[in-house]
Parts: structure tokens; sequence; C-alpha cells
């Protein structure tokens, strides 16, 4: 009898215990051990727990990655940030079974402790630009099997290396198998999508602009106290038979361009053997007048002395010589305003402009600026004067050689002498003609002519460089 009673007593144990399992179950709450995305949502109530899940994914930005290859090559597109998840249905469909008979709760209830949960929610896009995105990141945009036609110089040759048509990731196809993907969410590696790549017509004019270049002559470095600056070879190809022959070439086939090579008009060593060894011009006036002019003369001359002009630059005389105050240097001597003779700062310094502009005339340079005195000068004839003013009247000359020239200017005894050095290129000379072309009514008007003969005394060419006219 004891023996049949023992049996009855354990099982009634387990039934007793088995109703107060299935009476525990709540099935609001979510079953215990149990893990979504890695987070434990166990005894949760089921909208505390998908709100929890939802708030972890916003903060990490979704986490869902999908392996593609292409190319035997594998790449992982990370999506998490185009995804979201439905946990609510995931975390409903868990509690389903506890929602359900009483007598089988408990069943559920112990395989849980026992085995525990894993709740897998389903997944849907939620962002198209998210996923376009992904996929930029991902490198997939840029791969491909095609190889564009590439270009090397080596020595006096240009070679192409012409491309090979592959095949490229198609995209918009691959964003629709990754939505796919996405769906099922079964971890599976999705082959890439590919279209047939094609080789790019070489764009000739952009390569010659990259690849070619003019020659440069030998030069001065004004940045670098006027030391010679290197001349530079040019490079260029034919580009109509450099076009032929890419247009006949076949795929993956080299093509060979000859490069031709340009040497400067002034080489290094032509500059530096040529570099101011020629006196082009000069030109002597004589200084008169009180201590305060010779004074302003000298500081002028001090500041003009030694100027260097490369092949097209501009000399202004005032933006040398400076303001002329008390301050920089200058005194008071005599100069006209108006007709008449005042004292001003800097008189006198005109005798220095004027006596570079005779010289720069002979030196057949060019003339960009230059004005008259209001009366004729004593130390100059008529036209041949420059009259300056600072900030009104200004003298400028232009160097329109090839080489530098440089403007030497010497002044001793009471005698003011410009010399222009330069580099002599021809065998011209220049003849300067002052012509009265009217003497009345209290004026004075002059032309100065400018004569270039060459060197069997032929003339090339009349230039007038001034039409003057002066108070007399």
């Amino acid at each position: 009898m004891k023996r049949m009673i023992m049996p009855l007593v354990a099982a009634a144990i387990l039934a007793a215990g088995y109703l107060v399992c299935c009476a525990a179950v709540d099935g609001e709450k979510v079953l215990p051990r149990t893990l979504a995305n890695g987070i434990d949502v166990s005894g949760m109530k089921v909208q505390d727990a998908v709100g929890l899940l939802r708030n972890e994914e916003t903060l990490s930005q979704g986490t869902m990655t999908v392996p593609v290859r292409f190319a035997e090559r594998e790449y992982s597109v990370d999506v998490g940030s185009a995804v979201e998840w439905e946990y609510q249905p995931a975390v409903e469909e868990l509690q389903k079974p506890v929602r359900g008979a009483f007598l089988t709760r408990g069943y559920f209830l112990i395989k849980s402790y026992l085995v525990g949960n894993s709740i897998e929610p389903s997944a849907a896009l939620k962002s198209e630009e998210a996923l376009e995105e992904a996929v930029k990141t991902s490198g997939l945009s840029e791969e491909g099997t095609t190889k564009q036609t590439a270009y090397r110089v080596e020595q006096d040759s240009l070679i192409f290396t012409m491309g090979t048509a592959g095949e490229e990731a198609d995209i918009d196809k691959l964003k629709e198998e990754l939505k796919a993907a996405i769906l099922a969410n079964d971890g599976r590696v999705v082959e890439c999508p590919v279209s047939a790549g094609k080789v790019e017509e070489v764009d000739l004019d952009s390569v010659y602009q990259e690849i070619c270049k003019t020659p440069k002559n030998a030069a001065l470095d004004p940045a670098n106290n006027y030391e010679i600056k290197e001349a530079e070879a040019g490079i260029r190809f034919d580009k109509a038979t450099a076009r032929k022959a890419l247009e006949t070439a076949e795929e993956g086939s080299r093509v060979t361009v000859e490069l031709i090579r340009e040497e400067p008009e002034i080489t290094t060593e032509d500059l530096r053997e040529h570099l101011f060894i020629d006196r082009l011009a000069s030109y002597s006036t004589e200084v008169r007048g009180t201590d305060n002019r010779k004074d302003n003369i000298s500081l002028a001359v001090s500041k003009c002395d030694g100027a260097i002009l490369l092949s097209g630059d501009i000399f202004s005389y005032n933006n040398t010589v400076g303001e002329q105050t008390a301050e920089t240097g200058y005194k008071l001597a005599n100069a006209t305003l108006d007709g008449t003779v005042i004292q001003a700062y800097g008189g006198g310094i005109c005798q220095v402009s004027s006596t570079i502009f005779a010289a720069a005339l002979y030196a057949n340079l060019d003339i960009k600026e230059r004005w008259e005195h209001e009366f004729v000068s004593s130390y100059i004839d008529a036209g041949m004067d420059a009259a300056v003013a600072w900030d009104v009247l200004d003298f400028k000359i232009g160097n329109n050689k090839e080489y530098p020239i440089r403007i030497d200017i010497i002044y001793e005894n009471d005698i003011l002498t410009v010399d222009i050095w330069g580099t002599k290129t021809d065998d011209s000379f220049v003849e300067i003609d002052t012509q009265v072309v009217d003497d009345s009514g209290g004026k004075l008007s002059v032309l100065t002519s400018r004569r270039v003969y060459s060197g069997d005394q032929s003339q090339m060419f009349v230039e007038q460089v001034a039409n003057s006219t002066y108070i007399n």
C-alpha cells in the first residue's frame, strides 16, 4: 500500500508545482531569459519591451549588414540606418502561447528557463536615401572589372594603354536585391548584379593641357634678388596624329605618341652670357640751381639707380621715388603751378624723370605715360622733358625687349647721366626729331618723333611719341 501512495504523492506534488507555474505566468510580461538583438527584455511588460528595443535601435542607428559578392570579392553593406525592425509583432508572437490555454502556460515557462528565448523581429526598409548611401560607402559604386585607358610619359614618348571593357556593379538592381535581403533577414550572401562596362573615350584636350607646356625663357627673379631663374623647355604633341592612333587602337593595346621638345628663345646660358652687356642708350643733362634742388635730385637718383625691368615690366617714376615730403627726405625748391614759380618739396626731381625719358627714347623703349612742363625746361630741349607730380602726373616706360634692362644713373660734378643697359638683338638705331609746329599766341607746340633705322640705315618706322605745348 505504501509503495502505491508514494508515487501518487510525488505526482500530486509535481502537478501542484506545475499548476503553480501555470498560475505564475503573466501573459503581458515577457518570458524569462528572452533576448532581442542581444538585449535582455525578460519579465518586462510587452509594451515596455517594445519601447526599450525601439529606443536602443534609435541610439545605435540599427545594426544590420548584408554581405555582397562581386568579382570574387565580398563586401559588407551596412544597411542598419536604412532598416527599421518590427518588434511589436515579434514580441506578440512570443507571448501568444502563454496567453492560450491555462494548462500549457507552465510548459512554456519551464522551457523558457531551460533553453531561453530569442525574439527575431522582421526588418523593413525605411529610407531609400540611407540604402543608397550604404551602397556608396561600401565602395561597390566604384567597383568594376572595366579598365579605362591610362597614359604615362616615358622619356620623349606619351604612352597610352588602351582600356578593356569588363563588368560593372549594377547599382539599381543591387538595391532591389538588398531590399529583398533586408526583408528575408536570413544572412545570405547577395550576388551583385552586373552590367556591361564601357571604356570611355580619351579626352585628348585634357591630356594635352596636363602633359604639354609652353617653353619659358630664362628670366630674373625679383623675389630672389634678381637671381637667374632657369629656362624651361616646352613639350607638345600632334593632337591630330594622336587622335587618329587612338581611334583605331584595339582594347588593351599600347599606343605611343611622340613628344616634341621645344627650346625657349632665351636659354639660361643665353641670359647669363648676354645679360646687361650692351648700353642701349645714354643721355646726360647739366644740373643747376640751389643746394636743395641738387639734394632732391640726388635723393631721386638713389631711388631710381639700378632699377631692373624684366621683359614686359613697366617702370613708374612716382612709385619708384615715392611721395615728396619733408618726412621722406625731400627739401623745398623751385617748382611751377598754374604758370607760377612756387616752393615745393621735391622741386627739381623732374630733371631725373626727363633725363630717363630722353634715354628711353633713344633705347627705343615703350613710352607708357609722359607729360610736359608748363614752361620749357632749362636743362633739356622742348619736347624732351617729362614732368611729374605726386598722384597727378606720372612718367612710365615699358620694357618691350626680349631681355631685361637696367637703368643706371650717375650724378657727379653737376652732370646727370642715365645709361640704359640691356641686350641688343639687332643692329637698329634711333634718331629723335623735335619739330616746332606752332609758335604763336604765347604758346609753343612741339612734336616729338622717333625714327628707327636698321643697320644699313634704311628707315624701319617713324613714331610720334609726344605732342607738347608750353607757355612761351
